[in-house]
């Protein structure tokens, strides 16, 4: 496996393109096969297929469309043949000013010569201990 330069800039195109409402870059670089996954930070962001995918995501652009600021941090990618992965810190701040720092993962998949996303995590750090999670 290599470091990509290549899905470290998709990453920060796409979030520069989901703080202006650019959905075009979710119909390009997310993957219609029905295998694709998306785990959000909300319990009820749990969706499968590409079409369904992309749906949400697009909705996810056009809400925020100037009005929301997503600024990744400490992105870094791999790759090695047709798949990728990425991971990133994000800062999200909304319109209030409030800010929120989720996780952010995705896979890639190469179909012809554009990266896909087939799969993305977003969480929202919480410590072990405050959720009960403590070893012993």
């Amino acid at each position: 496996m290599r470091q990509s330069s290549e899905l470290e800039q998709l990453v920060r195109d796409w979030f520069v393109a989901a703080s202006s409402g650019d959905k075009t870059i979710v119909e390009r670089h997310v993957s219609a096969d029905a295998q694709v996954r998306l785990v959000g930070s909300d319990p009820t962001e749990w969706l499968q297929g590409g079409r369904d995918v992309a749906e949400f995501l697009a909705g996810e652009v056009d809400g925020a469309a100037g009005n929301v600021r997503f600024a990744p941090s400490e992105t870094e990618a791999f790759e090695e043949g047709t798949v990728g992965w990425a991971a990133t810190k994000l800062t999200i701040t909304l319109p209030d000013g409030k800010r929120v720092s989720p996780r952010w993962t995705s896979v890639f998949h190469r179909e012809g010569d554009v990266w896909k996303f087939v799969q993305t995590h977003a969480s929202i750090g919480v410590p072990n201990d405050q959720v009960g999670w403590v070893y012993t």
